[in-house]
């Protein structure tokens, strides 16, 4: 009986073990097909609900902020400007572009290239990422045009205040919302400035967007926790077990927009390992927080118990960071790998039937709520980003041209 026992444990604790290596490497891996159709799906679903996006949108509890409605967003809002992002991104891999591109240029056409409203404020320059892009693609100078206007502006008019957070919009008396006040903003605005300095080979563009970034990150940069708070509002704000209070999608938009504008960065230019390192550096912290369902909390320091609602944003900014990281050979494939993949199993836990991306968090500043079936642009944006590079890390290749 004593030897029936030992044996019986014996197979248990085996048998725990390699359900143990099973679930770190995130289950069954993907395949290029698998990756190809989900990713599909949804850019497919996004594309042909875009007139109707607003319906399909959950509205922050017991906000009463000008921007939580029920209206479409302009089209050319920061929301919107990640979703094409995200979009261009897919539109590289995918086996047929062309609904993509369409769609793309039919934006871009119908608001004649334009910037949004406010000119400094880095939200409203974000559509400028996939204006350049297809600049680069189609070489029609109206699609650069006014991004170009629009900057060099900004460069003969400089705003030099102190980006210290003033949360009310009627009380601002810092240049937190005219420069880069937020953590968000480093993903809305630097690629633009980094590609824009590509595309014409002026560097001033280049010069400015690194001297704006280091003001940010010297001041958001949390040296000890390598994360961004979102703002400085935030620096003595905790969460419930005592931790600080890091926003997930807010570093999501940092490490994104890093995946989004290194490549755009001259090899050669005495700036570039800053951005490289820094990329490295949230990589490693972001690593060691995901949970065990292979999302990460809405507060990234939380935990399961503070945040028991999965989310949807930060998770897919993370995973297509990471795994552009691992494609680039700035990431070491053995140690972050298994993390892509549980974050991908993750996500596409998260789409329906139909190709909606749920338990994205409504618009916001802070962790928040997430819905099974309510979405957000800027999420689906992100999966999209997220499976452009995921299709890479397993062995899918873009179609030849």
């Amino acid at each position: 009986m004593k030897k029936y026992v030992t044996s019986t444990v014996f197979a248990v604790i085996l048998g725990s073990l390699l359900s143990g290596l099973t679930c770190r490497a995130g289950g069954k891996e993907p395949t290029p097909q698998s990756i190809k159709e989900i990713t599909q799906r949804v850019a497919d679903w996004q594309i042909d609900n875009f007139d109707d996006h607003a319906k399909y949108r959950a509205l922050p509890l017991n906000s009463t902020a000008s921007y939580h409605h029920r209206n479409n967003y302009h089209d050319l809002e920061w929301q919107m400007g990640a979703l094409y992002a995200g979009i261009y991104q897919w539109s590289t891999v995918a086996d047929k572009p062309e609904k993509c591109i369409d769609f793309l240029k039919m934006i871009g056409e119908r608001n004649r290239w334009e910037l949004h409203k406010l000119p400094y404020f880095a939200d409203d320059h974000v559509v400028g990422q996939f204006y350049l892009s297809l600049y680069e693609k189609f070489g029609d100078a109206a699609m650069m045009a006014p991004t170009k206007k629009r900057f060099d502006w900004i460069l003969e008019n400089p705003r030099t205040g102190s980006i210290e957070w003033c949360r009310s919009e009627a009380e601002i008396q810092t240049d937190c919302r005219h420069r880069w006040g937020w953590c968000d903003a480093l993903f809305m605005a630097p690629p633009v400035w980094a590609r824009l300095a590509k595309i014409t080979g002026d560097s001033k563009y280049l010069d400015f967007m690194d001297q704006e970034y280091h003001v940010t990150y010297d001041f958001l940069w949390d040296k000890e926790e390598h994360l961004f708070w979102r703002d400085s509002d935030y620096f003595d704000r905790r969460e419930a077990n005592g931790e600080k209070l890091f926003w997930s999608r807010g570093n999501g938009w940092v490490f994104g927009g890093l995946a989004l504008m290194i490549p755009d960065l001259p090899e050669e230019w005495k700036g570039r390992p800053f951005y490289l390192e820094l990329y490295k550096q949230m990589a490693a912290r972001l690593k060691t927080i995901q949970r065990e369902d292979g999302t990460w909390s809405m507060g990234l320091l939380g935990g399961s118990e503070g945040y028991p609602i999965k989310e949807a944003s930060g998770t897919a900014f993370y995973t297509f960071g990471m795994a552009w990281g691992i494609n680039n050979g700035l990431l070491d494939r053995e140690t972050y790998e298994p993390v892509v993949m549980k974050a991908w199993k993750a996500l596409t836990a998260c789409v329906t039937e139909e190709g909606l991306v749920g338990y994205v968090q409504p618009v916001g500043a802070s962790p928040g709520d997430s819905f099974a079936d309510k979405t957000e642009v800027y999420g689906v944006g992100a999966f999209l980003a997220a499976g452009s590079e995921v299709y890479k890390l397993y062995g899918g290749l873009p179609p030849e041209k």
